[in-house]
Parts: C-alpha cells; sequence; structure tokens
C-alpha cells in the first residue's frame, strides 16, 4: 500500500542585514516578516516566533473543529489564545520552550457528561494537531480550556 503523502512549498527572499526584511511567499499568500521587536527587531510586523505559536493555535482549532463536529458536541464559538515563550540557554542561543494554548469554548447548555467529553475534546485535540505532533519532544504544550455557556 503506498503511504499518503502532501508536500507544501513556501519560499522566502530576505534584503537587508539582520534588521532587514522578509518575504514568505507561497501559492496561496504573501507576507512580510523580520526580527521580533522583543529581541530588537522592527515592530508592526510578524516574525518566526509568533508564526509557530500561531501555527500550533491554527492547528488545534482546526483539529478541535473536526474533533466537535464528529462528537456532535453543542460548541456554537471558540476562540484560541496562544503564548509561545523563548529561553535564553546557559551557551546563549535561544530555544523556543513552550507553547501554552488557552481555548475559551461557548457552549449551548451542557450536562455533565457532555460537559467532561468537552474537556477531553479540548485536550485531545492537541494530541492529534499535526504541528503540535511535529514540535513534540522539543517544545512543551499545554492546553487550558475555559468553558462558557454550562
Amino acid at each position: 500500500m503506498e503511504q499518503e503523502k502532501h508536500i507544501f512549498h513556501t519560499s522566502t527572499v530576505w534584503t537587508g542585514d539582520s534588521d532587514g526584511d522578509g518575504v514568505m511567499q507561497s501559492d496561496q499568500i504573501s507576507f512580510e516578516y523580520g526580527r521580533p521587536a522583543q529581541l530588537g527587531g522592527k515592530p508592526g510586523r510578524t516574525n518566526p516566533e509568533m508564526l509557530l505559536a500561531q501555527s500550533v493555535a491554527a492547528c488545534y482549532a482546526i483539529t478541535f473543529a473536526i474533533l466537535v463536529e464528529r462528537k456532535r458536541l453543542p460548541v456554537t464559538r471558540f476562540e484560541v489564545e496562544a503564548e509561545g515563550e523563548i529561553v535564553r540557554q546557559p551557551d546563549k542561543t535561544l530555544k523556543y520552550t513552550e507553547i501554552r494554548l488557552k481555548p475559551i469554548i461557548e457552549l449551548n447548555g451542557a450536562d455533565d457528561a457532555t460537559l467532561k467529553s468537552v474537556l477531553d475534546t479540548a485536550h485531545r485535540s492537541e494530541k492529534y494537531c499535526l504541528i503540535s505532533n511535529a514540535l513534540r519532544g522539543n517544545v512543551e504544550i499545554s492546553v487550558e480550556p475555559q468553558i462558557n455557556g454550562v
């Protein structure tokens, strides 16, 4: 049996010195990026550190939506806040150490069993997320769900 495979292509162009400007391009989108303001870069543009946290949050949200639909859970809306933490190591290198996902889940009423299922789904979604799985073992990912409308 042939293995299912998908390839995602992207490219980048960088101009200038370390405080220069990058442009990331794929078939669907193009956006500017640079060094993060927290690390001495120019404010007002995205950066790889933020994009990593956003990738985990987006993947988590898609995975959660798929699982909620399959389980027919009464989720009416949800949002996901993500915090990425970077730490300077003793050898002076920077390491992405943690991403904290904080889903805020709106329910249209729920009994105890449904609430338990929603909480389980909130945690399980991170385990099934493709991007989380790519990072597992290198970056700690935690899920701290908040449920409203119970």
